[in-house]
């Protein structure tokens, strides 16, 4: 059996559930592995007793750590049979309007749920509202600890660079 896609403003397309299981277990092994890394390289050198660039490091992978997790979440709530995306837009849509629903269209990315209301627009469900921002904050978060890390080793090499050579 294979899916057809639309590619007008309205689908028909639930949810793949396929998708979302893959998303969900690479998710959470990308997070735990970032865990482990992010606590491991905080532990090893103690928070105290390590440089800027250890606590840049690990705070890194701890923050890309909460995004995939927070990710996660997220996809989670797309995990929904017909009668659940059913319900779910008839619970995002005003009483008023839950009668002319005319379709659903689902992105991963940003992940989202849209429900497709005959002369109403378009309206966001299942996906809590916090978690596409929380993504986006906490993965910015991580990419400048993660590039912050790389300057203060860089910066770390070059002062020792001069002490070795003056010396």
């Amino acid at each position: 059996m294979s899916e057809t896609f639309e590619w007008g403003p309205v689908s028909d397309s639930q949810p793949n559930v396929l998708a979302v299981l893959v998303i969900v277990l690479v998710g959470l092994a990308v997070a735990g592995a970032l865990a482990v890394y992010g606590c491991t390289t905080l532990a090893r050198h103690g928070v105290r007793r390590s440089g800027p660039a250890v606590l840049l490091r690990g705070c890194a992978a701890l923050a890309g750590c909460a995004a995939a997790a927070l990710y996660v979440w997220g996809a989670v709530h797309l995990i929904r049979d017909e009668t659940m995306t059913d319900q779910a837009c008839k619970e995002a849509v005003p009483s008023a309007q839950a009668a002319g629903i005319e379709g659903y269209s689902v992105s991963y990315v940003p992940l989202q749920l849209d429900c497709h209301v005959k002369g109403a627009g378009t309206y966001a469900a299942a996906v809590p509202d916090y978690v596409n921002p929380g993504v986006m904050a906490l993965a910015l978060l991580a990419a400048v600890l993660g590039i912050s890390a790389g300057f203060a080793t860089e910066l770390r090499a070059r002062a020792d660079f001069r002490k070795e050579t003056s010396s």
